[in-house]
């Protein structure tokens, strides 16, 4: 069950990839990419607010040489 709650506004601050080395050589990126948030009418044991998220995972994959390139970009 989907608690209630509001869609609230959100902007990325952040979007990082995680990359992960395949063993047949080649290079899996991974990026969680946020599309909804929303603040339930419940709290967690600390009293915090408790969110619920909409996302899609956007999924690479890259031979060495690209995932190098890539590296080298983000420098």
């Amino acid at each position: 069950m989907i608690p209630k709650g509001k869609a609230i506004g959100f902007k990325p601050l952040i979007e990082e990839w995680s990359y992960y080395s395949l063993d047949d050589g080649n290079i899996l990126g991974v990026k969680v990419v946020v599309s909804k948030v929303i603040k339930t009418e419940q709290f967690d044991a600390t009293g915090l607010p408790v969110y619920v998220f909409h996302s899609t995972n956007v999924v690479q994959v890259l031979t060495q040489d690209e995932y190098k390139a890539t590296v080298k970009l983000q420098k």
